[in-house]
């Protein structure tokens, strides 16, 4: 499991850019108390919606999300992330697919974790990366 080794640190591994940016742009708010919340988005040029659509889905199953709820129609893909040790419960994982005006596609995945949780800010923002920067592989 990429995103979250909730309840424990993730092992050290180097993290790597798929050079869209995608790591530079990470966004992180919150902290250990309250729960965090990660951010990450990728613009892709030169692929249609329905391809860009299909690869984030197939990414999040890739990453071994569960309840994959996905909508072409909205652009909204809904999945829970198994939290490790934590006895069947989940953390929601939210990606949304968006033509933008200059014709690119934006694709955003929003993780969220509870407050006492931990994960490691690059593990996680690399398995965002991952789905973030799929409709272009």
């Amino acid at each position: 499991m990429a995103l979250v080794p909730s309840l424990a640190l993730a092992a050290r591994k180097p993290v790597e850019d798929s050079g869209s940016g995608c790591l530079q742009n990470l966004a992180v708010s919150g902290g250990f108390t309250t729960g965090k919340q990660f951010l990450a988005s990728t613009d892709h040029e030169g692929i249609s919606y329905a391809d860009a659509f299909a690869k984030t889905v197939a990414a999040i199953e890739a990453e071994g999300m569960v309840s994959i709820s996905p909508n072409e129609q909205t652009g909204y893909i809904a999945a829970e992330n198994p939290v490790r040790g934590g006895g069947g419960s989940t953390v929601p994982l939210r990606t949304t697919v968006r033509r933008q005006d200059d014709g690119s596609i934006r694709v955003e995945v929003r993780f969220s974790i509870k407050g006492g949780q931990m994960t490691s800010n690059k593990a996680v923002g690399q398995g965002l990366c991952k789905i973030a920067d799929a409709a272009s592989m």
